[in-house]
């Protein structure tokens, strides 16, 4: 099943995982025994990522998500906060 056009800004998955990462989204490893599992009419194994802060049921972590930008990994490593806007719906 593809994504409705237009939901994702990236045209390209490597862009897509890219982003996922600056995100903090890891790839998590195949589950055991599951070997690799794929969609019909699919073009290659499905993966998964993950995150802390991406939780079902739990959309007050989402603040917690933050770009990865230069300036971000600066403050981090002078012990600094990073902050990210609250959404709106979540105010």
């Amino acid at each position: 099943a593809a994504a409705a056009p237009g939901v994702f800004k990236a045209t390209n998955f490597g862009s897509f995982v890219r982003q996922l990462n600056l995100y903090g989204f890891h790839k998590t490893p195949a589950l055991a025994g599951a070997g690799a599992a794929t969609l019909p009419g699919s073009a290659g194994p499905l993966l998964h990522f993950c995150s802390p802060y991406f939780r079902r049921d739990r959309p007050e972590l989402l603040v917690h998500l933050k770009r990865m930008t230069r300036a971000n990994k600066e403050r981090l490593a002078a012990g600094l906060e990073v902050r990210s806007r609250r959404p709106s719906r979540f105010q």
